[in-house]
């Protein structure tokens, strides 16, 4: 339908770039940021006239929604992808939600669960458990890399893999990371309490991470200090990064 509206359409090349990416849009929500090769202020211009012509619904402002047609009718965005779209950059999954996104538990909560940075309950969320936390994020995250953070914050309980394979598998995640996702965990992970930048530093020596990875991880704890590595305790290394 879309790539038919395309050809149809004598619309400036914003709203040409817009009907090319809602095609190609995964989960049907889209902001005036998503649209490449143009303009914000022209990229809003061409998703308030998609939504005029009925392509596009207004979910919220600067929000929009591109349905498909099934056999039940046309798709609504949930509650919760809404919450996810309008907070990028500052939800991370956590819990259950977090263990079932890393591939380390087959459980799905009825109410996923996320952490939020803000300073008050965010809209859309009621289909959620929120975790609150106040200020704003130190920064972004990838998707998978907020995650690893919260599921070692909870020590891996939400596992339901043994320490073992819950182990092999975080290193497994880490070592496929992209430079850059690893350089931004290691950078957000300085800001987490002592016990999270132990059992991190300690995955990334054992998963034979660069050095400059955790070295920062390494001097900033208390080496007086002993941690709680919960499911990481039989790393080979726990030890040596301070575990009980």
């Amino acid at each position: 339908m879309y790539a038919e509206l395309l050809k149809e359409s004598r619309a400036p090349s914003a709203c040409e770039q817009a009907l090319l990416y809602v095609a190609s849009c995964p989960d049907g929500l889209l902001t005036a940021d998503d649209i490449p090769n143009t303009t914000p202020a022209a990229a809003t211009k061409a998703l308030a006239r998609l939504a005029e012509r009925g392509v596009l619904v207004r979910v919220s402002k600067g929000l929009y929604f591109a349905p498909k047609d099934t056999p039940f009718g046309k798709t609504q965005p949930s509650e919760f992808d809404i919450a996810q779209k309008l907070l990028i950059g500052r939800t991370r999954l956590r819990g259950t939600a977090a263990a079932n996104f890393l591939g380390l538990s087959t459980q799905v909560s009825a109410r996923p669960e996320i952490v939020v940075f803000a300073n008050n309950m965010p809209k859309h969320t009621a289909s959620a458990q929120v975790t609150i936390r106040r200020g704003t994020p130190p920064r972004m995250l990838s998707e998978t890399a907020g995650a690893l953070i919260e599921f070692i914050r909870d020590r891996g309980d939400y596992a339901e893999t043994s320490p073992f394979e819950t182990c092999e598998r975080i290193q497994y995640l880490l070592i496929n990371m992209s430079q850059g996702d690893v350089c931004d965990l290691s950078g957000v992970a300085v800001t987490e309490p002592p016990r999270v930048r132990a059992i991190l530093g300690a995955l990334m020596e054992s998963a034979n991470l660069p050095d400059a990875s955790w070295t920062a991880l390494k001097k900033s704890l208390n080496p007086l200090t002993r941690f709680d590595f919960g499911h990481f305790s039989e790393l080979p290394n726990a030890k040596a990064w301070q575990a009980k």
